[in-house]
Formats: structure tokens, sequence, C-alpha cells
């Protein structure tokens, strides 16, 4: 009896060590458990923001298209005006080079009489004699109107090129 009771024994020993693992691997599986909800909300709320990270990733990339788009319009808007004010420049440089050259040879027109002796002044009129006369402004004024006259003349004599009548066009256009 003997070995029967040491063999129960041992079955007794063995069955308490197999109790209490079994009770630890309860203890655990329930806090897996309790886990594993918590899991199932983690990775739900990875998933909501994964997929709401794409959808702003989404915008953003449409919105930078918009972007570019709206910026390489206005670069072409801004190379064309810089193409017209080159034009316009280099169109205003011929002129003011030609306006130069028209007026330059009367400025710089040698003097071919010798400069005369001044007249002996004669005596100085009385206050009311130095009134000028009606007539005396408007012979002023017709003066530098026939300068202005003459000047327009020359100037309208010179006939615009053809690009300068097409940029006349292109800019009444654009008004």
């Amino acid at each position: 009896m003997t070995l029967t009771l040491a063999s129960d024994a041992i079955v007794a020993f063995l069955l308490l060590v197999t109790i209490f693992y079994a009770a630890r691997l309860s203890r655990r599986l329930a806090a897996l458990r309790a886990d594993k909800a918590e899991l199932k909300a983690l990775v739900a709320s990875l998933a909501a923001a994964s997929a709401s990270a794409e959808g702003g990733i989404r915008a953003l990339k449409a919105a930078a298209g918009n972007v570019g788009h709206e910026l390489d319009a206005k670069v072409q808007r801004a190379k064309s005006l810089r193409d017209d004010l080159v034009y316009i420049a280099d169109r205003a440089q011929t002129t003011a080079d030609r306006l130069e050259s028209t007026i330059r040879p009367r400025s710089e027109a040698p003097a071919t009489e010798a400069p005369r002796p001044r007249p002996v002044e004669a005596p100085r009129p009385t206050a009311a004699a130095t009134r000028p006369s009606p007539a005396e402004p408007k012979r002023e004024a017709m003066g530098s109107l026939n300068l202005v006259q003459e000047m327009a003349s020359r100037l309208a004599a010179a006939q615009p090129s053809r690009s300068e009548r097409d940029l006349a066009r292109a800019l009444a256009g654009r008004r």
C-alpha cells in the first residue's frame, strides 16, 4: 500500500500543480480577452485615422494642383506683360531717339551770322505807356502754339510702324 499511497500522493500533488497553473492561465486568458477588446478599439481608431489622413492627403494634393495651375497662369500672364513692357520700352526708346534727332539739329544749329550790336536804347516810356496791348499776349501764345503745331506735324509725318499699330490695337482690346 505504500506504493499506492505514494502514487496517489504524487498524482494529488500533480493535480494541485495543474489546478494552480490552470487558475493562472485562466487569469491571463481573461486579461488577454480584455486586452483584445481594447486592441480591437485601437485598430478601429487607427483605421479611422488612416482613412482621415488619406482624405486629407487627397484634398491637399488637389489644393496644391489648383494653386500650381493658378500660379502657372499668373506666371504666364506676368511673362506676357513683361514682354509687352519690354516692347513698349523699346518703342519708346526708338521714338525718343527719333524725337531727339529731330530736335537736336535745331538746338545745335551753328550761328551763321555775327552777333549784331545792340541798338541804342530809346528813352523809357511812362507808366501808362508800358502796359502791354491786348495783342501782345496773343502774339506770344501764337508763337508757342505754332511751335507745338510744327512739332506735332513732324511727329504725325512719321507714320507708326505696323508693329506699333498692332500694339495699339492689342492694348485697346485689353481695356
